[in-house]
């Protein structure tokens, strides 16, 4: 077991002296490389006394959000946030924090210095107030490791910001609640992501294995028992099902969302994306336990929308899949 910030004397302190009235935050990647640094940085504004500025930037040779097809915005996926504002500029006298994908390592340039502050966003840096003891946590020393998942008074408050301030807009939260119908009364969720990246690095014929054996033992002890799935690999719903049945439970989306259309181009265009965001919401629904996978950051929003009694795991290998309780 390993606590949230059990790496917080390793790393960047610096003051923080936020000179506007906003804090600004430039986003770039994925959907959840995107929730993270916005319920971190909501947290720290309030405590602040500050508005929180979100530069929602369009890339598409490196977004997931738009590798295919229309990009995704803010307001396609979520309902507007009290005291926060989506832009595509950046006002200069402004703080700035900006989280890039491709750097290889830190920088960081103080609010002094004219210019902004960057930070590896391969790390999923996680904003903090000077009250934490440091202003940046770096979450992937929490995500690169197997095992259970605690979260300490900053996780809580952070999980409490994502329940509160990142609502789906009324079409998602439909399709999430229609699915809530067929779950059981216990609910295991599993998010296993193997298809890009160093994901596809993992033993996934094993650790599949073990958790198809571990849920079938689970499921079959009580009547009231079941399975959600999110995967990125549709083989891997088609293995789950054969095994489990009527006790597994997926996210089926209609052909045409929000006025996308379905394609094949899966979990990289707009229709995925917001299919992802049902997925995500799904997961915390789970009320027994939630079991992600290493380095993903949609398994630890998934697990930050969940109840804070709900077990959480991330697992990367046989030996890290838990027993289920």
């Amino acid at each position: 077991m390993f606590p949230f910030n059990l790496f917080i004397k390793k790393h960047i302190v610096i003051k923080l002296k936020i000179m506007s009235s906003y804090l600004t935050v430039i986003l770039y990647n994925g959907l959840c490389n995107r929730l993270l640094p916005i319920v971190s940085a909501l947290r720290l504004a309030k405590k602040c006394n500050k508005k929180t500025n979100i530069v929602w930037t369009y890339t598409p040779q490196r977004s997931c959000l738009s590798y295919f097809g229309d990009f995704c915005k803010f307001q396609d996926l979520f309902l507007p946030i009290d005291n926060m504002f989506v832009e595509l500029d950046v006002k200069e006298y402004e703080k700035v924090y900006e989280f890039y994908y491709w750097l290889n390592s830190d920088l960081v340039v103080d609010i002094n210095i004219k210019g902004n502050i960057n930070i590896n966003y391969a790390l999923y840096p996680i904003i903090c107030n000077e009250d934490d003891s440091e202003v940046f946590k770096n979450f992937k020393q929490t995500l690169n490791l197997s095992g259970e998942l605690t979260f300490d008074q900053v996780g809580e408050e952070i999980a409490d910001e994502m329940k509160k301030s990142i609502i789906p807009i009324p079409e998602l939260k439909n399709e999430i609640n229609n699915c809530v119908k067929n779950f059981l009364s216990e609910m295991i969720g599993i998010h296993i992501r193997k298809s890009d990246g160093g994901f596809k690095e993992y033993d996934w014929a094993s650790i599949i294995k073990k958790l198809i054996r571990n849920c079938k033992e689970w499921t079959n002890s009580r009547n009231n028992r079941g399975i959600f799935l999110a995967t990125d690999d549709q083989d891997v719903y088609i293995e789950f099902a054969s095994k489990l049945g009527s006790k597994l439970i997926f996210y089926n989306p209609p052909d045409k969302l929000c006025n996308c259309v379905s394609s094949s181009k899966f979990n990289n265009d707009k229709y995925n994306v917001l299919t992802a965001v049902v997925e995500m919401y799904l997961l915390g629904k789970c009320n027994k336990m939630i079991i992600g996978t290493v380095d993903s950051t949609f398994s630890i929003c998934g697990m930050l929308l969940a109840e804070n009694d709900v077990i959480k795991y991330l697992v990367n290998t046989e030996e890290s899949v838990p027993e289920f309780k």
